[in-house]
This record gives structure tokens, C-alpha cells and sequence, in this order.
């Protein structure tokens, strides 16, 4: 018994003698919901079931009458079944041939059994496939190798390849069209490597000529597997049977060719069908070759193609206009996408959905967010592509607080949001910290089903961990059901930015255990954990495991290193790295220019910074902070006057809190307190307690205890529970023998019930770290340091030192 998806009308009755075009079918009111029909030839039964859910069928079928009579003529029934099958409508086409069967039309002399098939394949129900082989089985149609493959096309739409295979392999007679249809199942099916194997069995083997269909589809295998080699052995086969002027051919060599970085092949195909006015017309090719240029960053080939398109007076299509604004977008070129935006109007194109949506990707990615907006708004078609294109440019620009609000638009319009929604307003969550919000997108990604989805998950990881909460980041990341270097990336950043430096070492190994290849933010971010740590035989195990898997050094990763090799203590290899470096970046000089103030190397620094200058890279704020800072420590102080009045005059850059607070320190280091304290006053930016702290220290440097009593107040109305700079206050007033008002700021921190945290040190030596905390004895030589300080210290007695032992 055979079960037959149903049809919306099913068992329409025919009648010939009144065959009507533009009558259009009715339902029976009657009809039952199954259907059992027994050829009376066979003795095999199909049973239909009726549905109300028929998403095959596309309209009412103009070849069935309303009236309820039987088929008088097999040849009628015939071209029947054959035109519904041609104009798509697969299921009145089934139900014709039971309705043969129901009216006793004997089914022998039945010629298109292959169209039959043909319409129970695209229904891709395996079972109903099933069962209508074994009924033409029964039937003794096999012997016909075109009914063998239909059969065999039937079940690569049902998605059975072992099926497809055992039927072939059981051919006794297999013609190129049995050939066509295994190499392009296996295509169809993402079997790329079969799919090849079966052409090379066919052409080399077999000597069988391919046509089109088997060409394009090992074209296609090649494309998508990036085999330029196989893929120009095809090309060789096109040429030798004359396909190269096949329009379907030439297309699909080119978007290989393209798809394989092998340009001059594509150009040279393309180029061979110029002088050839049958298919140089075809808009599909032109728009094959422009979508190559742009995937393959030729943006000047691409928009130069285009013109010689209008020169050939070759109108260009969505699809054209979809690659143009493509290239509008990566290339940053906005003119030339204004005109493209012209001709949308002149070919008609403008409420194309996707020309619409891809205009609006282009003018927010080129940074004309209003422009964007206004297309968004304007348009009759926006969907769940759109929404999603107008959110997440949104988000990557740093337009965070708007992806949200217009996210919130988007539920309260359309409902039900997307993973790449999700993920577009996760991202603008993380930008502005907001963790309330990001649990309730994380809440509607629950229960949507998105929330062990690797890219939104990833986000959630990145979400909690920007938020400071590595508990909740881990949990998301352990729930993962696939992680991947993204996931990986946003949960070692986390701990690095959380100073968890075990943490994130422990997760970059566990990274390695799952063979998940790290790339260049990766290392960059492992770099930084060393940096903190100041571990130097990490650094250099870090930089050779980058070494030794091929890793490519960017920029990034080349700057991580000048970065941490500085803070390592070994200036001496950041500078090569960055002498060897093929291109640098501001912050690549920065790197370096920052190391060399760190290690007192100032005039090295100086030259540094006129070669920044006279390389054409303009300094920026944190290149005059590293100078500052660096003067401020090698107390030069008219060099120190002389940049930071540079640094407005030459270059145009207004001092912020940064430089303000370096200057404070220069000044304040070479005894010019009032001075410090009148520019303090003066700037224009509001003053925080770090550069009053750097002014109350150097107060103590010098001894001015009445300058340093103004400095703390305004200290402590900006940060009352500050205890360092209390103890400062009061190390300073004990020096200068006012120990009452030394006693008093104590008796205050006291009171408050302030602690300061115990100073911590450590040390490398042999590859061990040995921590010092102040006040510990848990070292394991805790009696011969403390034995060694003891004798440093009556050593520093001798010499007329006179060392101050404060309760803190």
C-alpha cells in the first residue's frame, strides 16, 4: 500500500469532453480523509491522505474539471499528468493517476511513469518514494532506464544517498543521464570530493562525454572546495566537448576561478566570451565576474567592469546592484555608491527588497548612519534581514544606545528576533557595560532556543565578562554545546581584563587541549596576561609557541610583544621586534616610545619620536603622556614645557587630564609645587584625585607640609575612603616631626574603618616565582630574607641612614 502526500483538491473529477482551461478546480464537499485505490492490474494499493498544510502546491490546477466523471482516455491522462508536472503542480498530478487507477484505466500503456516519479520526488518524502518504486517496480517499468533515473533523482531529493547509490550500482544499462544525476546529487548533497570522483570515473575512465549538467555540477564541487588544480582539469574537459560557449558553463569557471584567488583564469574566461554576441549579452556572467572583483578585494577592477557593462549596453540586474553596493561598502568608496543609488531609479529596481537592504548595509557601513535610517524607514519591505542589517551596523559603529532602541522598535513591530539580532545587540550591551539589559537579552535568547548557539553564546561570554562577572561568563561558556576560537577569545579577554592571570592561562591551555587553533587575538591577549605579571620566561614561551605554530605576527600581535617584552624588563628585544617590523602602526610607536621613558632610555625616545613625526604618523594624546612621563622621571623639565606646548601648537591636540597630570608630576618632582598647584587650578578640565595624589607626593618630597594639608582636602572631598593618600598625609606630617596631626589622620582612617592593603612584590629567578606580601612569613626561606633585610638594614644604620618603621 502506497501512501501519496495529499493534495489541497484532491481526486478532482475529469471530463474530457468538457476540458475547460479557465475553469478553475473545486473541492468535493464530500471527500473522505483517506483514500484507498487498488489497481486493478498490479494488485498494489496507494493510499492518499488528505491535509489542509500543502506547501507544494503552488495553485489550483487548470487541467482538472469540476465535475465528477471518469477518464474515458489514457492518452488524456497522459498529457494531463505531464502538464501538471510542467507547470509544477506535483500533487494534482498524483492525484490524477489515482484517480486512473479509481476509474479502472488500465495503467500499462501509461508513457510517463519518469514524470510520475518526477512529482513524488519533489515532494521529498522518502517513504511515499519508497512506495511508489515498489508500485512501478511491480509494474514492471524498471526496464526503462529513464524511469531507473527519475527513481534515482527521487531519492536524492528525499535525501537518500545510499538509496541513489545501490540503484545505480544495480543498473544493467546506465546512460549519461544516470551519470548527470550522481554527480550532481553528490554535489547537491555536499559530497564535493564524490561528486569529482564520479565525473573522473565517467570522462576518464568510461570515455563518456559530459554535457552541461555534469560539467557545471564538478565545476560547482570545485568551487566549493577550492580545488583550483581538479577544478582547471574540468575546464580542460569543457573545452575539449565545446561547452566553453555554454553560458551556464562560462559562469560557473568564472565564480571557481574566482572562489580560488586564481584571477587571470577568471579574466581570461571571461575575456573568450566578449566576441561572442550570443551569451556576451548575459547579465548573469557580468555579475559572476564584478561579485569575484569585490570578493577578491579588486575593487578597481570590479567598478571599472561595470562601466564597460553600460558601454555594452548591457542592462544590469539586482544582482548587479547588490555586488556594487557590496564594493561600495568594503571599499569605504560612498560617490560611487551615490551613483549606483542613482540607477536604481533609472532600471526600475527601487523596492527590491534586497537592493533596498543592501543600500542601507552600504550608507551605514560607510558611516552615513542618517542616510541608512532614512532608507530603512522609507521602505515598503522591510523584514527580519533588514532589521537585522539596520541593528547590527548599528552596534559595530559604537552606536550602541540607538542598536537598543531600535531593537526595541523591532519587538514591539515584528516580535520574534534572529541569532544575528541577538548577537548585534548583545555586542552593544557589552560596549556600554549594561548587564541589567544583557540578562534580559540573554532571558529572550533562552527562550527562543538560541542561547547554546556558538554565536550567541560567544556574545553572552563577552557580554558578562565586559561586565566583570567571570562566574556568569563561565557558566555560559561551559554550556556551549561548541566552542569555538571566538567563545575561546571572549573568556581568556575576559580573565585578562579581569587581572585573573591563572585563569587565563589555565583556559589557554584547555584551548589547546580541544585543538582549537588560537589566532592573532589570542596571542595578543596572553601577551597581556605576561604583561601584567611581568613574567619574562612566559613571554618568551608565548612568543615561541607563535613561532613554532606559523602563526602570522600582525601588527597586533607585533605590538603586544614591544608591550610586553617592555614590561619584562628586556627593552633591548622590544626594539627589534619593532625595527624588524614591515609595517607599523600609531600605536606600534607608541609601544616603543612608552618602553623607552619606562626604562630611562629618554634620548632614544626623543629620536623615536622625530622619526613618528617624519614618518607622516601623527602623534596622538597617549604619545605625549609616554614623553611627559618620561621627562617627569628623567627630571627634564624645560624639554617636558617644550612638548606639552608642542603638543597644542604643532599638532592641534588639547591637553586632557592625562597630559594635565604628567605636567603636575614633572613640575612637582623638580620642586616647582606652586607652579604644579597653579596648573592644577588653571586647566580646564576638572581635576581627579590621582593628579592631586601626584602633587601631595611630591609635597612630601619636598617638605611642604602646608601646601600638602590644601592638596589632601581637596583629595578627600573627591574620595573620602581613599587610604592611600591618608597614610601619605600622615607619613608626611610624622616626617616633619608633627606626629599629633600624624596620630590624628590615623585615629580618622581608624575610625572610618579603613585597612590599606598589604604591598606585593614578587620575583623571577630560574623560572620560579618567588611572591613577597608585607608582614608574610609563608615563604619557605621566610629566616634568611627576613635575616638579610636585618643586616641591610644595620648596614644602611652605618652609613647615616636613618630608616622610618611606619604601623602600616
Amino acid at each position: 500500500m502506497v501512501f501519496v502526500r495529499p493534495l489541497k483538491s484532491p481526486f478532482l473529477p475529469l471530463y474530457f469532453e468538457k476540458f475547460d482551461l479557465h475553469t478553475p478546480s473545486k473541492i468535493p464537499q464530500d471527500i473522505s480523509n483517506h483514500v484507498t485505490v487498488t489497481s486493478p492490474v498490479s494488485s498494489c494499493s496507494l493510499k492518499f491522505q488528505k491535509s489542509e498544510d500543502n506547501p507544494i502546491q503552488k495553485r489550483s490546477s487548470k487541467h482538472l474539471l469540476t465535475e465528477n466523471k471518469p477518464l474515458v482516455s489514457l492518452l488524456a491522462a497522459d498529457n494531463v499528468i505531464k502538464g501538471c508536472v510542467e507547470d509544477g503542480l506535483f500533487d494534482d498530478a498524483i492525484g490524477v493517476y489515482l484517480k486512473m487507477l479509481v476509474d479502472g484505466v488500465p495503467v500499462e500503456g501509461f508513457r510517463y511513469f519518469p514524470c510520475l516519479i518526477k512529482a513524488f520526488g519533489e515532494l521529498c518524502d522518502l517513504d511515499k518514494g519508497r512506495q511508489i518504486h515498489g508500485h512501478v517496480l511491480k509494474l514492471g517499468v524498471l526496464d526503462d532506464v529513464s524511469a531507473v533515473n527519475s527513481l534515482m533523482n527521487m531519492y536524492w531529493e528525499c535525501g537518500a544517498v545510499e538509496d541513489a547509490l545501490q540503484m545505480f550500482d544495480k543498473m544493467p544499462e546506465v546512460d549519461l543521464v544516470s551519470w548527470n544525476t550522481m554527480i550532481t546529487g553528490f554535489q547537491k548533497s555536499m559530497d564535493y570530493i564524490r561528486s569529482l570522483m564520479f565525473f573522473r570515473s565517467m570522462v576518464w575512465e568510461l570515455g563518456i562525454y559530459p554535457n552541461r549538467v555534469a560539467c557545471v555540477s564538478s565545476i560547482l564541487s570545485c568551487s566549493s572546495l577550492r580545488l583550483l588544480t581538479h577544478g582547471r582539469e574540468v575546464h580542460g574537459v569543457v573545452v575539449k566537448t565545446g561547452l566553453d560557449v555554454d553560458e551556464f558553463v562560462v559562469s560557473s569557471l568564472i565564480e571557481m576561478y574566482m572562489k580560488c584567488g586564481s584571477i587571470r583564469n577568471a579574466e581570461n574566461v571571461f575575456n573568450s566570451i566578449l566576441d561572442k554576441c550570443s551569451i556576451r549579452g548575459n547579465a548573469v556572467i557580468w555579475n559572476v565576474m564584478i561579485s569575484g572583483y569585490v570578493s577578491n578585494v579588486c575593487f578597481a577592477q570590479a567598478q571599472m567592469l561595470f562601466i564597460k557593462m553600460m558601454v555594452y549596453g548591457i542592462k544590469p540586474d539586482y544582482s548587479t546592484m547588490v555586488s556594487l553596493f557590496s564594493l561600495c561598502s568594503e571599499s569605504q568608496y560612498i560617490e560611487f555608491g551615490k551613483q549606483i543609488h542613482g540607477f536604481i531609479f533609472k532600471f526600475g529596481f527601487k523596492n527590491n527588497v534586497r537592493i533596498e537592504t543592501a543600500l542601507l548595509d552600504m550608507y551605514l557601513k560607510c558611516g552615513y548612519m542618517e542616510n541608512g535610517l532614512k532608507i530603512f524607514r522609507r521602505s515598503q519591505n522591510r523584514n527580519l534581514v533588514m532589521w537585522s542589517a539596520v541593528i547590527s551596523n548599528y552596534s559595530q559603529s559604537g552606536c550602541s544606545i540607538k542598536a537598543l532602541e531600535l531593537f526595541y522598535e523591532y519587538e514591539m513591530e515584528d516580535g520574534l528576533a534572529d541569532s544575528g539580532i541577538l548577537v548585534a545587540v548583545l555586542r552593544a550591551c557589552s560596549c556600554l557595560t549594561l548587564k541589567p539589559e544583557g540578562m534580559q537579552i540573554h532571558g529572550l535568547a533562552t527562550k527562543l532556543g538560541f542561547v547554546s548557539e556558538v554565536f550567541v553564546g560567544s556574545a553572552l561570554v563577552d557580554l558578562y565578562a565586559k561586565c566583570r562577572n567571570m562566574e556568569c561568563s563561565k557558566k555560559v561558556f561551559l554550556r556551549l554545546s561548541q566552542r569555538d576560537m571566538v567563545s575561546w577569545n571572549a573568556l581568556l579577554c575576559g580573565y585578562a581584563q579581569d587581572e585573573s592571570a591563572d585563569e587565563a592561562l589555565k583556559a589557554f591551555r584547555e584551548m589547546q587541549l580541544e585543538e582549537v587553533r588560537p589566532n592573532t587575538v589570542t596571542i595578543a591577549c596572553i601577551l597581556s596576561v605576561c604583561a601584567h605579571l611581568s613574567v619574562m620566561s612566559l613571554c618568551k614561551e608565548v612568543h615561541g609557541y607563535l613561532i613554532r605554530q606559523g602563526l602570522q605576527t600582525t601588527i597586533l600581535v607585533n605590538n603586544s610583544l614591544i608591550a610586553t617584552y617592555a614590561k619584562c624588563g628586556d627593552i633591548n628585544s622590544s626594539l627589534h621586534i619593532f625595527e624588524k617590523m614591515a609595517e607599523r602602526n600609531d600605536v606600534s610607536w607608541n609601544t616603543i616610545i612608552l618602553g623607552m621613558g619606562m626604562h630611562g632610555r629618554t634620548d632614544e625616545m626623543i629620536v623615536l619620536f622625530d622619526k613618528m613625526v617624519a614618518s607622516g604618523i601623527k602623534p596622538d594624546h597617549l604619545t605625549f603622556t609616554a614623553i611627559l612621563s618620561a621627562c617627569s622621571h628623567a627630571g627634564r623639565v624645560d624639554e617636558g614645557r617644550k612638548y606639552f606646548k608642542s603638543m597644542v601648537e604643532d599638532f592641534n591636540l588639547k591637553p586632557e587630564l592625562e597630559q594635565y597630570t604628567c605636567m603636575v608630576d614633572l613640575l612637582g618632582r623638580a620642586g616647582h609645587l606652586n607652579q604644579a598647584y597653579d596648573l592644577i587650578m588653571a586647566m580646564p578640565c576638572t581635576p581627579d584625585d590621582r593628579i592631586w595624589g601626584s602633587l601631595l607626593g611630591s609635597c612630601k618630597s619636598h617638605g611642604d607640609d602646608m601646601l600638602a594639608a590644601i592638596v589632601a582636602d581637596h583629595i578627600f572631598k573627591l574620595n573620602p575612603s581613599s587610604v592611600g593618600y591618608r597614610v601619605l598625609l600622615a607619613n608626611l606630617y610624622e616626617n616633619f616631626g608633627k606626629g599629633r596631626e600624624g596620630s590624628k589622620v590615623r585615629s580618622e582612617i581608624k575610625d572610618m574603618g579603613l585597612k590599606k592593603k598589604p604591598g606585593c612584590s614578587w620575583i623571577e629567578v630560574d623560572n620560579n616565582f618567588h611572591i613577597f606580601t608585607a608582614g608574610d612569613r609563608s615563604h619557605s626561606q621566610s629566616d634568611e630574607i627576613y635575616a638579610a633585610v636585618e643586616s641591610l638594614t644595620i648596614e644602611i644604620k652605618r652609613a647615616g641612614y636613618i630608616p622610618q618603621i611606619y604601623p602600616w
